[in-house]
């Protein structure tokens, strides 16, 4: 039986012990996953990738058992073992007695979705901040429990490096495809220098027996927020990846809630973790750990760009999480920074300020909301009015900008970037907030943002149409707006941004501008 047959017959109800009524299916570059009503069954592919060798039933099925083994150590609860699965007489078998085996699975109690740490984030549940002292709790204890792993034959530093290098090489048959090639050349010189920085603290780290047998695969996606906590899905197939610094293995969860825009909780678990195992967490390799541990993402994710099994919208989702996390790689080597946009309506000011603020764990203050709300307005309903009149007036309009200053100067003061998504359609304003950072003695970065004509009115007749943003820019109004915006002059510097091309390629130029050009070397010294 092929294993595309094997996969349409496990998606039959009937094959199952006491059939359920439906079978949902999750699929990874390395498994395929049953879900029914009260269990889960894994498969694993028959695939080599290198770093994982599931090629082989025999080996599939010693994978099966370290699976069951190895996780048993954080959900013992929720691993129930290794099955079978036989055919006989034509007929498919799951933990059956008679007939050739020709499949293992992993069997699993199924989780409540709604506790799940990823869908808890993503419906903004309010009692996330409590939840996640509980999960810090629960991660340090987790820790102090694992084994210290001492006396291997390279040290964590040489581990690690031999890492990078992997990750490097198979990364490179996607360079222009999710990652840009100079950002992939800068990345690895720094992270070459940042080894060579952090060698000795490494070691130091592994004599005091901070390596441990941990988790590696620690993310959203493998936290259940129970009564316990359950942690779960830890590598089995590779323990390269799985023994390192338990700060590495933090870094991953808390790389993970940065990309997700919780900042806010990934400092929370940190402080908790670090409280209760007496650490005192060096930010430049805590920042190394999370770099890795994006990277890392941004790889796995562009292997499923060119997986033939994916279709095609899939392999495309891929590629955008893949850049999301190679954006995230880069900005954790931007030091705190003050960005301003400057386009007109239409050109996709807030599309890249979005993707910007998460790129650099920054905050995002936008013109279109914060005039609303300074006027005591819903930013949700619109206030058409014709080109600087109403509540586009010249005098509320610098009222929105000084607005603007005084949130931005705020947000600076707490040790965050910002990014400032308005128009900035006069020279004075702009100066105005590099003033700003300079006093603050930040980066101040200018961004001016173009298109075809053409396609800013397709943008502005479709948002208006849609009817859902809070920008009140119209295409009647855009050849006024164009009239007067004072584009920057050359001695302001600008970095110049063609937003007709995709947008995450674009964060990668600037980033990769501001390491470069500015000379700023990072956070990793």
């Amino acid at each position: 039986m092929t294993p595309e047959e094997l996969h349409q017959r496990l998606l039959d109800p009937h094959v199952y012990p006491s059939p359920p009524g439906t079978i949902e299916l999750r699929e990874t570059h390395a498994s395929c996953v049953y879900l029914t009503d009260q269990k889960v069954y894994k498969i694993k592919k028959p695939v080599n990738l290198g770093f994982l060798d599931f090629s082989t039933l025999e080996r599939r099925h010693h994978f099966c058992q370290q699976e069951i083994l190895l996780n048993r150590r954080f959900a013992p609860d929720t691993y129930l073992g290794v099955v079978p699965i036989r055919l006989h007489n034509g007929e498919l078998l799951i933990d059956g007695q008679e007939g050739e085996i020709i499949e293992y699975a992993v069997v699993m109690s199924r989780l409540p979705e709604e506790r799940m740490l990823d869908r808890l984030v993503e419906r903004n549940d309010p009692s996330l901040p409590e939840e996640v002292v509980r999960l810090g709790t629960s991660l340090a204890q987790m820790h102090q429990d694992c084994q210290i792993c001492r006396g291997d034959a390279e040290d964590v530093a040489t581990v690690v490096q031999r890492n990078w290098e992997e990750n490097f090489n198979q990364t490179e048959q996607y360079a222009g495809v999710t990652i840009r090639s100079e950002a992939l050349d800068l990345l690895r010189e720094r992270m070459h220098l940042a080894i060579d920085n952090l060698r000795r603290q490494m070691q130091e780290r592994e004599a005091a027996g901070r390596v441990r047998d941990g988790h590696g695969d620690l993310h959203a996606d493998h936290i259940c927020l129970t009564y316990p906590i359950c942690i779960y899905d830890c590598i089995e197939f590779n323990r390269r990846f799985r023994v390192g610094d338990i700060l590495a293995d933090l870094a991953f969860l808390l790389m993970d809630l940065d990309k997700r825009g919780r900042q806010d909780l990934a400092r929370i678990i940190e402080q908790t973790w670090s409280s209760l195992l007496g650490e005192e967490i060096d930010p430049a390799l805590l920042r190394f750990y999370e770099i890795y541990r994006a990277f890392v993402r941004g790889k796995v994710n562009s292997f499923l760009v060119d997986d033939p099994e994916l279709p095609e919208k899939e392999q495309m989702a891929a590629r955008q999480r893949a850049k999301e996390y190679f954006d995230l790689a880069l900005g954790y080597l931007v030091p705190p920074t003050l960005f301003i946009t400057c386009g007109t309506m239409g050109v996709g000011k807030t599309t890249l300020s979005r993707a910007l603020s998460l790129a650099v764990r920054g905050t995002h203050l936008r013109s279109d909301i914060v005039r609303k709300e300074l006027f005591g307005l819903d930013p949700r309903q619109h206030h058409p009015a014709a080109f600087g009149e109403g509540l586009y007036a010249p005098v509320r309009s610098r009222q929105t900008y000084e607005q603007l200053l005084k949130l931005a100067g705020s947000e600076i003061a707490t040790g965050q970037s910002v990014i400032v998504d308005a128009a900035f359609g006069d020279q004075e304003e702009r100066q105005r907030f590099r003033q700003l950072a300079s006093a603050a003695g930040l980066p101040f970065v200018l961004l001016y943002l173009h298109c075809d004509e053409e396609l800013t009115r397709q943008r502005l007749t479709q948002r208006w149409e849609e009817g859902t943003d809070s920008s009140d820019g119209r295409p009647e109004i855009l050849q006024q707006q164009l009239s007067s915006f004072v584009r920057p002059t050359a001695k302001e510097n600008a970095i110049t941004i063609d937003t007709g091309r995709e947008c995450h390629d674009n964060i990668q130029v600037i980033l990769l501008n501001l390491l470069e050009k500015n000379n700023i070397i990072g956070v990793l010294r």
